[in-house]
């Protein structure tokens, strides 16, 4: 996973805020043939550091249509600082799996229940600041 930047900050930087600032959580989905697919039609069982680089992708392309943008300039301003930053603005996808958490990530446990949990209640274009006043982003701590 490569070191985020201030043009794209992306999952990583969330899951560090996440893990600095927040306190509980919950969990969501929306239910498939299995029962078991989240609202990003992953499984939402399925923790963050196995997921496949197409789950990985269909998890972005959720997270990113809810709370970001893809695209330079996209629809979030990138102009701004720190914890003013629009975190999910990438230039595509590729870039967003490319930030994603991999198997040797072992101290993230999260679940895709529990990252679903927490973006569907963040703004669009969302900033760390909007994730750190969330409780149900908690669950995302060590990721």
């Amino acid at each position: 996973m490569r070191t985020p930047s201030v043009r794209s900050v992306g999952l990583r930087a969330v899951l560090l805020a996440l893990a600095l600032f927040s306190p509980a959580c919950g969990s969501s989905g929306a239910g498939g043939a299995n029962g078991n697919l989240g609202a990003s039609g992953v499984d939402k069982s399925k923790k963050l550091i196995t997921l496949s680089d197409g789950e990985k992708g269909m998890l972005c392309d959720w997270m990113v249509g809810k709370a970001g943008s893809y695209g330079n300039p996209g629809t979030c301003d990138r102009t701004q600082t720190g914890t003013a930053f629009p975190f999910l603005t990438y230039d595509d996808q590729a870039a967003c799996i490319a930030d994603a958490r991999g198997p040797t990530d072992t101290g993230c446990q999260a679940t895709v229940a529990d990252l679903e949990a927490c973006i569907t209640l963040l703004p669009a274009c969302a900033t760390l600041n909007d994730v750190a006043s969330k409780p149900a982003c908690a669950a995302i701590d060590g990721c």
